[in-house]
């Protein structure tokens, strides 16, 4: 199966949205993944909003107030349903978001 590859690391900024905290990048970062859980993800740090779109139902919820040090971990874990399972799931207040996109692409 092959991977959809974004063409930015984890440290790469966006120059209309860059910072830094400890290092770490607080561009708005995105990604699609292959994943059995979660179809990709989305976060601004200025808001702290890490938008998440599932595979199962295909609907968006914005969890909120979420650390960019959380949003990184789940970034570069291997197992994202397990990551987001254990450490944002029932951790961060959420909403759910009518959406209209689903092609599953950023």
């Amino acid at each position: 199966m092959a991977m959809d590859v974004q063409p930015w690391s984890a440290r790469s900024l966006l120059p209309h949205r860059a910072g830094h905290l400890a290092g770490r990048s607080l561009a708005m970062t995105w990604c699609t993944m292959p994943s059995t859980s979660i179809r990709k993800f989305e976060y601004d740090p200025e808001t702290r909003v890490l938008s998440v779109w599932f595979v199962a139902s295909g609907r968006q919820y914005d969890f909120l107030d979420v650390p960019p040090e959380i949003v990184a971990d789940f970034k570069s874990a291997f197992a994202k349903g397990r990551y987001f399972n254990g450490r944002i799931r029932n951790q961060f207040a959420f909403r759910p978001v009518a959406t209209s996109d689903s092609s599953g692409s950023c």
